[in-house]
């Protein structure tokens, strides 16, 4: 298990570009899934927008703001981050992993398990009784890795082209 890895809400406002740009430096055409084509970060299911950073920053900005944006980091290096949308209103209380990005060179080291573990934890103390999370369908290693975390597949989203 990783040792001198903290994991805590982000909401410093400054810290929108370097968050974006670690983004979009450490996800692959693999990760793009329904929700990139429907918030306009991806042109394609396997091409990014060439502006992904700036798409980015301002989705960042956002959640910075809202405190729905989590770090995990060694001391002042960035490890990973997570998008999270949390409904605790609903009848039945869920969160949702929006985007879990870990830096390539830190996989394996149990970072991004050390993220789910923590987002759990934040969503049970607040009542919260699913936790939801998508993923590319060519992301075959994230697949694998939230299988172990013990999510299941509940639905399947499909796209048709309209040109």
């Amino acid at each position: 298990m990783p040792d001198k890895i903290t994991v805590t809400w982000c909401g410093t406002p400054s810290r929108a570009a370097e968050l974006a740009a670690f983004f979009a430096r450490n996800v692959g055409p693999d990760y793009i899934s329904h929700a990139e084509l429907q918030g306009g970060r991806a042109l394609s299911p396997t091409e990014w927008r060439p502006n992904l950073v700036e798409i980015l920053r301002a989705e960042v900005e956002a959640r910075l703001a809202r405190g729905t944006l989590a770090v995990a980091e060694e001391g002042t290096a960035l490890l990973a981050l997570a998008f999270v949308t949390l409904a605790d209103e609903a009848l039945v209380p869920f969160a949702v992993v929006e985007d879990l990005i870990v830096a390539p060179e830190t996989r394996g080291r149990g970072v991004g398990k050390m993220m789910l573990d923590w987002i759990a934890a934040e969503a049970r103390a607040r009542g919260i009784r699913r936790l939801f999370l998508e993923s590319g369908i060519s992301n075959e290693r994230a697949h694998a890795f939230f299988e172990r975390e013990g999510f299941r597949q509940t639905s399947v989203v499909m796209m048709r082209e309209l040109e």
